[in-house]
């Protein structure tokens, strides 16, 4: 999951790559045109193309994306976990090893195996009263709130030190321009610097130390570093120089990949059960949107307070220390919410969903490895070695 998070990173580069060729690509009618008050004629309708131009392409990712999760046939843990299909699960894994989409099985036996399951097992059912049932206990709902608080604490900033974009890119050289055509190109260079610089090495140091460090740590670290930066920005803003604000923001960008950008994505999707991991990845998502419609609708206009009319650079954002300070107790209170999380270093997601006897995460209700009894009662399953009813049912079909 590290190096599919990765890839946003190989993501924001594309997008500044493709920036560059359509501003390229349009530089003769660009020059017309110093700056984007007189940016009228010929300048207007190129700007009007590329815009387009470069919106069309971040299409094709999502296409292709659809296409596949489309196309994608159900994964055997689900089939099995929540479907409790297991003559199903058995050969869609044959069938997965032998490079086919899924399997066939014979149906008369599937049905056999599966009215066996139905009969021998009480699974939880996917339902919103089992999910309010699961987290409503403080074992199970404080992993939620910690994922979810997580990500919606490193959402405020991470969005929100897009503002600061302006100022960095003026600090290393690469704002404004003679014509249009220098500033769309000084910016689209701009971006490609600060990305190589911080976002993507980070990244991919955490695809690098993800299962070694662990998630956790890595994220507490990241939170605490974080904020310890945020701090610097913020109480010394006016006695940075330029080439120090561009150093504390390539270093926050790193600690921000090699952190919790990286890890509020990988820890939701293996810390919850089969049956609710990608609503609860959702709720966490989610969240971390919200953080972000408030980086932008809150944040975005207090860093300006105060600002004279028409004023430009620095003295247009007034309140940006301000708001880096407050971004400093939102990267703190991400260290508190990370507490809350489970290691998920090295460990199946059947052991984190509490499904694997002898662990300290076993739960016999929430595994589904219950029966009822001739009085109608629940108690837990045994097979005539002790493991739960799921491996009788899958030696009976052969798995």
């Amino acid at each position: 999951m590290g190096a599919v998070f990765a890839m946003q990173g190989l993501g924001q580069f594309t997008a500044a790559i493709i920036a560059l060729i359509v501003t390229a690509g349009f530089k003769e009618s660009l020059i017309t045109a110093k700056s984007a008050a007189h940016c009228s004629g010929v300048c207007g309708l190129a700007v009007d193309k590329m815009w387009r131009v470069i919106v069309g392409f971040g299409a094709v990712p999502g296409c292709i994306a659809l296409y596949f999760r489309l196309t994608i046939p159900e994964t055997p843990r689900y089939t099995f976990d929540v479907a409790r299909d297991v003559d199903k699960a058995r050969e869609d894994v044959k069938a997965y090893v032998q490079g086919k989409p899924e399997g066939h099985p014979d149906e008369i036996n599937r049905a056999a195996v599966l009215q066996d399951a139905r009969i021998r097992l009480d699974p939880p059912k996917a339902s919103w009263a089992d999910f309010w049932a699961h987290y409503g206990t403080w074992k199970h709902g404080k992993i939620l709130l910690g994922t979810a608080g997580s990500w919606f604490f490193l959402d405020v900033a991470f969005y929100g030190l897009g503002l600061n974009n302006a100022i960095i890119l003026s600090a290393i050289g690469y704002s404004g321009g003679k014509t249009m055509y220098n500033i769309f190109y000084n910016t689209a260079v701009g971006n490609l610097i600060i990305v190589c610089a911080g976002a993507i090495p980070g990244y991919w140091v955490t695809v690098a130390t993800v299962d070694t460090i662990g998630r956790k740590p890595i994220q507490i670290g990241g939170f605490a570093i974080l904020t310890i930066l945020f701090c610097i920005i913020g109480f010394a803003y006016h006695k940075l120089s330029e080439g120090g604000l561009l150093a504390l923001y390539v270093i926050a960008q790193f600690f921000f990949n090699f952190g919790p950008n990286a890890t509020t994505f990988i820890v939701p999707g293996e810390c919850f059960p089969t049956r609710y991991r990608s609503t609860s990845h959702g709720i966490s998502a989610a969240s971390g949107k919200v953080g972000a419609i408030i980086a932008q609708c809150v944040f975005g206009p207090l860093r300006t307070r105060g600002a004279k009319p028409k004023a430009t650079g620095a003295a247009a954002s007034p309140w940006l220390n301000h708001v880096m300070e407050i971004f400093a107790l939102f990267m703190l209170c991400g260290v508190f919410t990370s507490l809350l999380i489970p290691e998920t270093k090295r460990k199946t997601l059947e052991e984190l969903a509490g499904e694997v006897p002898g662990t300290p995460e076993y739960n016999a209700i929430s595994a589904g490895h219950t029966r009822k009894d001739s009085y109608g009662g629940v108690r837990a399953s045994n097979s005539s070695r002790g493991a739960p009813v799921e491996e009788t049912i899958m030696e009976k079909s052969n798995v």
